[in-house]
């Protein structure tokens, strides 16, 4: 199913038509419509539903593409947020505290992989080596270079724990032990924001202290590509992809009431006054990824900036 948009080639208005609170819209006996000036219309905003503005204002037409599939879903059942269980990679490539520094490079290397827990003969996660920690190595002369002055005052305890992971040749030596871990039933939510706050590319997760996996975001990437829209077995009736669609619109827009909105037969009309090209498009998108809406004609307008 892909959702469709319509243009409308109608007047440009610079004001907004309100129809009375009372009831709707009715024409004068000459024809003319009363029009409220900008610095009243949020004032004078009365139903959603009674409001009508004209555009000639175009936006090109996007695609959706739906599921192939239907999924019978009940208006009671609830949906769960994907989990690190659900997306983590449980085969995990791990190395021991006594690891030689040469061979994790090669498995990093060889599985392309940006770094590897270490964990005890128990299979309790003590540390992890990621690629950070073998760039300054004394194999490659890439080690951290002091000046005299920093050697002088340089504490002698720091010294030699840098000298140890440039030196160093087992994986205790390199490996960073204070490591951050997910759990199985952190949310994807949860995990996102560890990596994107820690600037990390990958979780270990245990299970109490032991590691049963890894979530990296590559795993998110790869939970994106699986996603499918699920589809209703009987298609919602208008009136309640109204009420869904209005909800989503609220969520994204404080000026909602300005916006007025009908849908048919799935097809949404949309009119209303937005403040920025970024609030109409966060508007057209949340309708697009309401169940059941099969096209959109779009009769928004950008409000005009006032000329001083």
């Amino acid at each position: 199913m892909t959702t469709s948009y319509r243009r409308m080639h109608e007047p440009l208005s610079p004001h907004l038509v309100l129809a009375p609170a009372h009831g709707p819209l009715s024409a004068p006996s000459d024809g003319r419509f009363p029009l409220l000036p900008w610095h009243l219309r949020r004032e004078a905003v009365g139903s959603p539903n009674q409001r009508t503005v004209h555009s000639d204002r175009r936006h090109e037409p996007r695609h959706l593409t739906a599921a192939p599939n239907k999924v019978s879903r009940t208006k009671d059942e609830s949906v769960h947020p994907m989990t690190v269980a659900d997306v983590m990679t449980r085969d995990v490539v791990s190395v021991s505290t006594v690891t030689p520094v040469s061979e994790i490079a090669n498995v990093m290397a060889g599985k392309r992989i940006s770094a590897v827990p270490v964990v005890c003969a128990k299979g309790r996660l003590v540390g992890i080596v990621s690629e950070g920690d073998l760039i300054r190595r004394a194999e490659i002369g890439t080690e951290r270079r002091r000046s005299w002055w920093h050697r002088i005052v340089a504490d002698v305890e720091t010294e030699a724990a840098e000298y140890v992971r440039t030196h160093g040749r087992k994986a205790r030596h390199v490996m960073t032990s204070r490591v951050v871990t997910a759990t199985e039933d952190m949310t994807l939510a949860d995990v996102a924001d560890i990596l994107e706050k820690r600037r990390l590319k990958r979780l270990p997760v245990v299970r109490g202290s032991r590691l049963v996996g890894i979530s990296s975001r590559s795993d998110l990437v790869k939970a994106v590509a699986r996603h499918r829209a699920p589809l209703f077995a009987d298609p919602p009736t208008d009136d309640a992809i109204l009420r869904d669609v209005m909800e989503r619109v609220k969520a994204v827009t404080p000026s909602h009431q300005l916006i007025n909105i009908s849908v048919h037969q799935g097809n949404a009309d949309i009119a209303g006054l937005v403040d920025s090209a970024a609030e109409r498009e966060a508007i057209l998108v949340a309708v697009e990824n309401t169940p059941g809406i099969r096209s959109i004609q779009d009769r928004m307008i950008l409000r005009p900036r006032s000329v001083v």
